[in-house]
């Protein structure tokens, strides 16, 4: 990749378009109608599946501008693998992998251009663009969550369900990746389990995906309710010429929740009960804290963090925390690990910083030793950053409100 191709990415503005609407509504019942059909008519089992609503907040069909480095930020924060064995060999790979598959900017746009993959990315094989497809609508939607419903924190739903048989990597090939849990700390705001697609093929390729996550989403009933749980299914749709992001909402149906429980059928597995929301928040929040962690190169302390959620660690693992090299930004000071971006292409001096704000970084790496036991000392902390606005920020900065940032160096 040439630097001034990287310059041009990183300094545009993009277009993609957000809808939850009626239209989509119809259009993925039709789809559930005739799934069910086809598979009444063959005497094969039917899965269990929610009946979709509009998001509220989203509701209709916009327009919504981003930038490269969020979207590659997010990207790399979502799919670093929660195994930190495996976190500290490929913590920013993902972030490097994909730059090189954002087209450039419209020639002569003035302003916003549509986002759209480049043509090396869209010319890849079969598997490996179902790779990208699946990390890019991860992206998409975790920063979806981050800027419409302000979201800071994420663990792997298995990880807050307290069951260590699933909590592996948190990016799997396929539609076998785990769900997502996003939250904002601080009050009673809601936990969001998302289930997210991607795709590059047409609209009815996202259609069928949304049908099918809304067979798979979990389902997660709290005995006592302070924070409201809301699923969401996300389909983004990596047209050639646009991107479309489609949001649904499949609302909690207690009664068939409680049938699915005693048929103990194969939909089962995706019903999960909570007893102690105070348990499950404590367990969400440790593993959010291992991923910043991760994220700043702090492995060995990581790996403390996922001791507490009952995760060993892999037999002869020699695990360090990386030196800390500090950036100080018009935003605020952040520690964490700056490594070559391109060193493949001789580019010698362009670098990936990937960090953690110094003050929550510090926070979150000083433990108090009475939290070793989760579910004895449950503690929810206050929020610990805020990012100040971003308006003028330059495309080679991209901060979230979780803490995190990211910066490309050298350009």
């Amino acid at each position: 990749m040439s630097l001034q191709r990287l310059r041009r990415i990183l300094g545009a503005r993009y277009r993609v378009i957000v809808e939850s609407s009626p239209d989509l509504v119809q259009i993925v019942n039709q789809k559930r109608a005739r799934r069910r059909a086809d598979l009444l008519a063959k005497q094969a089992a039917v899965p269990v599946s929610k009946r979709p609503q509009v998001v509220d907040d989203l509701e209709g069909r916009r327009e919504w501008t981003i930038r490269a480095i969020d979207l590659l930020r997010k990207i790399g924060y979502l799919t670093t693998p929660s195994g930190v064995n495996m976190a500290q060999l490929s913590a920013s790979w993902a972030t490097r992998r994909y730059f090189w598959a954002v087209a450039e900017p419209d020639q002569g746009a003035q302003a916003v251009s549509d986002f759209r993959l480049s043509a090396d990315a869209r010319q890849m094989d079969f598997h490996q663009k179902t790779l990208l497809s699946d990390e890019f609508g991860i992206g998409m939607a975790g920063l979806v969550l981050e800027s419409f419903f302000a979201t800071d924190s994420f663990s792997d739903v298995s990880a807050a369900l307290g069951n260590p048989a699933l909590f592996q990597n948190i990016a799997q090939q396929g539609e076998a990746e785990p769900d997502y849990l996003m939250w904002a700390e601080g009050g009673n705001t809601p936990y969001y389990v998302v289930e997210c697609k991607g795709s590059q093929t047409d609209r009815n390729t996202s259609y069928d995906q949304l049908r099918r996550g809304l067979e798979q989403v979990r389902t997660i009933n709290m005995e006592a309710e302070p924070r409201e749980l809301m699923t969401l299914v996300i389909a983004t749709c990596l047209l050639g010429e646009t991107t479309e992001i489609l949001v649904l909402d499949p609302p909690s149906d207690k009664k068939r929740e409680a049938r699915t429980r005693k048929s103990k059928d194969s939909s089962s597995e995706r019903t999960f009960r909570v007893e102690d929301q105070k348990i499950f928040h404590r367990r969400a929040v440790i593993a959010h804290e291992s991923n910043l962690l991760k994220w700043a190169g702090q492995y060995r302390t990581a790996s403390d963090q996922d001791t507490r959620l009952g995760r060993a660690l892999p037999e002869g693992a020699v695990l360090v925390d990386v030196p800390l090299v500090t950036r100080r930004t018009d935003f605020g000071e952040f520690r964490g690990v700056a490594l070559p971006l391109f060193p493949e292409l001789g580019a010698r001096n362009l670098r990936i910083f990937t960090g953690v704000e110094a003050g929550l970084l510090d926070s979150v790496a000083h433990q108090p030793e009475d939290l070793d036991h989760p579910e004895e000392q449950v503690v929810e902390r206050p929020k610990r950053f805020h990012r100040p606005p971003l308006n003028n920020a330059p495309g080679n900065i991209g901060i979230g409100p979780d803490g995190t940032c990211m910066i490309i160096e050298g350009l």
